[in-house]
């Protein structure tokens, strides 16, 4: 089974957008499925109901700061690296499904929808899988 066919069964389960896409990369993250579902869990439906960000970018987003941080707390010190790959796997997100945000995504204004929810994760997913050699 793929990482996004693990993140899709995530999602049927019940599982948030954001949910899905952290909980899928525990094994990379050194984070147990628990923890990974209790700490995305608000980022779900655009940051908790807000259709702001898109729960799956979140959970991008989360997954890739795991991976990258440095952990020094003393001296953090991996701050630019982390937001500029985070940029980038937002731009290539943007580009394949026309926005980063949730109302946008869900076309809740214009009335055309852009991806579905299933397709986000898959997206999130897949280009997260790609920036770490997947």
């Amino acid at each position: 089974m793929s990482r996004a066919e693990k993140a899709l069964d995530y999602h049927k389960k019940g599982y948030n957008c954001s949910q899905a896409v952290v909980c899928s990369f525990c094994d990379k993250i050194g984070m147990d499925e628990e923890t990974a579902f209790r700490i995305s869990e608000g980022l779900g439906f655009g940051d908790g109901d807000s259709f702001g960000t898109c729960g799956a970018v979140a959970g991008m987003a989360l997954v890739m700061g795991m991976m990258n941080s440095s952990a020094n707390l003393e001296h953090p010190d991996s701050k630019a690296s982390t937001y500029k790959i985070v940029r980038e796997l937002n731009s290539c997100f943007r580009d394949n499904v026309g926005s980063t945000i949730c109302r946008d995504i869900k076309g809740l204004e214009t009335g055309k929808v852009l991806r579905s929810c299933d397709g986000c994760i898959e997206d999130a997913v897949n280009l997260l899988c790609e920036e770490i050699g997947e």
